[in-house]
């Protein structure tokens, strides 16, 4: 059943024309990156992709795209440091790394989808979850993008 929600969720970013996190990784100047694509199952809103940077000394910043919208001209939001380590300090103590796809996932568009990814150096973990459906850890991770990165979740008609 994943078969089917990894190429789509993952088409999100190819289509907006992102380059892969494994490859922007391998960049000397960068620490590590997140991304969080987000379909949305009724059409409500374009589905989006944010990618999360940290680069430099202290440099932190959200880029936010949506499909077939603005051009797919990123919409750049400043993090700050402490929220970008509050946001690192929440998937560590879920285990993130460790954390396979949310089990029982919709076989038919019923719920919002969400890839959340994390990649550094050559290291690249992603998960997949139903934010509405989900329970347990995988329901935490969903808590904490709304908590830390609300950014990351705008809608765009």
């Amino acid at each position: 059943m994943l078969g089917y929600h990894a190429p789509m969720l993952r088409a999100i970013a190819e289509q907006a024309g992102l380059e892969p996190l494994a490859r922007l990784a391998r960049r000397p100047d960068v620490h590590v990156l997140y991304r969080i694509s987000v379909s949305y199952f009724d059409r409500r809103a374009r589905s989006s992709a944010a990618t999360l940077t940290r680069f430099g000394v202290d440099g932190v910043e959200l880029a936010l795209v949506f499909s077939r919208a603005l051009g797919h001209k990123p919409l750049l939001h400043p993090i700050s440091l402490a929220r970008y380590d509050a946001w690192a300090k929440a998937l560590s103590t879920l285990r993130f790394d460790h954390l396979s796809d949310q089990a029982h996932l919709p076989e038919y568009p019923m719920a919002d989808l969400w890839l959340i990814e994390r990649a550094s150096g050559t290291f690249v973990k992603s998960v997949i979850l139903a934010p509405a459906l989900a329970e347990g850890v995988h329901a935490q991770l969903a808590q904490a993008v709304r908590t830390h990165l609300p950014e990351a979740l705008r809608e765009l008609k």
